[in-house]
């Protein structure tokens, strides 16, 4: 069973269909590059399956488990935008941190994965 499926998936905004049955099965630990033109629904497709669009049509499981219906908080996926989306308020470190912090990760923890990072 593949961790990110996709069946079916159609978005619509009105009467404009942007994703017309997208079908995607992605293993735990691939890697996957959307590429296409400027309005093609790259950015739709990654909106929906993080939760931050309604879908019209279709299903989006991760690890068997369907999602459609899940508030993004509740999906532990995470975006990196195209334009820098930081707190400005925060450091960098601080911003790498915050979405394990938000997750309840231990301090110690935080810290390894910040100097794994900053290291790389």
């Amino acid at each position: 069973m593949a961790f990110l499926e996709i069946d079916g998936l159609r978005k619509r905004f009105g009467s404009v269909e942007i994703l017309k049955g997208i079908d995607l099965d992605l293993e735990k630990g691939g890697f996957l590059v959307l590429v296409g033109p400027s309005g093609c629904g790259k950015s739709t497709l990654l909106n929906t399956i993080a939760g931050l669009e309604t879908i019209t049509e279709g299903e989006i499981r991760v690890d068997g488990r369907k999602i459609n219906d899940l508030h993004p908080s509740k999906r532990d996926i995470a975006m990196v935008f195209q334009s820098y989306a930081l707190y400005p308020n925060m450091t960098v470190a601080g911003n790498i941190a915050f979405g394990m912090e938000m997750r309840g990760v231990p301090a110690a923890e935080r810290q390894k994965a910040i100097d794994k990072v900053a290291k790389v």
